[in-house]
């Protein structure tokens, strides 16, 4: 079972009692790397990348569905705690395993939002491409709402990633601080994105977002400035990690200032 990576460019958190309502708006784009899950028998034992570990949101998908004697495999693309979506690829691939003909959905997002690893991107992977999510919540929510941007040339397009370090989500998006700060910044964007949804804007806003808000750091914006002869860069959310979408007529210029970049499409 395969899922995508999913990179968010802005966000705004939705905070509830009901953990059905509790989730982000804004966007993203999904991409052709992301992680492979089987489920085997086994010892009740959880692998990513052959590594034996306890993983928060499968763990959870699993008290929503129990099964027994398995062994469950995560092959990634990209590390944990990267602003890649990973662990919400984790949890989505075995729910869709587990529980194909109910809520998959609706179960991995309850898992990520307990686990406080993310928010809004199993909606998106679920839904792949240019994802803007305009309402917050679990995909079958009734009053979640989600858009996939259609995008022209799309192969034209590639998506470059580079991953500095390790940064853990939870630390973020329960911090009243950050909330406060994140809300305020993200309030306008997804309207400005709706208003003209193209790449070139996802990218503009997400730099917006990532530099006023503080969550990037310097070296991320001195990055960013090298590349403003591309679609845009920015930093992927959250993670402590660049992203860039170039042309391809530009993409060995891109790879000549990164220092270990990852290609990768946009995955729809």
């Amino acid at each position: 079972m395969f899922v995508p990576s999913h990179i968010t460019g802005f966000f705004k958190i939705h905070k509830n009692n009901d953990i059905l309502q509790t989730g982000s708006t804004g966007a993203g784009i999904t991409l052709n790397k992301g992680v492979i899950t089987t489920i085997t028998k086994g010892d009740n034992e959880i692998y990513f990348n052959n590594k034996k570990i306890n993983l928060c949101p499968t763990m959870e998908v699993i008290k929503q569905c129990p099964i027994d004697n398995y062994k469950i495999s995560h092959k990634s693309d990209f590390p944990l705690s990267s602003g890649l979506g990973v662990s919400g690829a984790c949890a989505l691939g075995v729910a869709n395993l587990l529980n194909k003909n109910n809520n998959p959905l609706e179960m991995a997002h309850i898992s990520e939002v307990k686990c406080g690893t993310g928010l809004g991107d199993v909606i998106a992977q679920h839904t792949k491409g240019f994802v803007v999510r305009e309402l917050p919540g679990a995909p079958n929510f009734k009053t979640q709402k989600v858009q996939k941007i259609l995008i022209k040339n799309i192969n034209n397009y590639n998506v470059v990633v580079e991953i500095l370090g390790k940064k853990e989500t939870s630390a973020i998006i329960n911090n009243p601080q950050w909330i406060e700060k994140i809300n305020k910044i993200s309030d306008e964007l997804l309207l400005r994105l709706l208003k003209n949804p193209t790449l070139h804007n996802f990218m503009d806003l997400s730099y917006h977002f990532a530099k006023n808000t503080g969550l990037a750091t310097d070296k991320i914006i001195n990055i960013c400035d090298d590349l403003s002869f591309t679609v845009g860069a920015s930093q992927a959310m959250l993670g402590n990690t660049i992203f860039c979408i170039c042309e391809n007529k530009d993409l060995n210029d891109v790879l000549s200032i990164l220092n270990k970049p990852i290609v990768c499409k946009i995955y729809q």
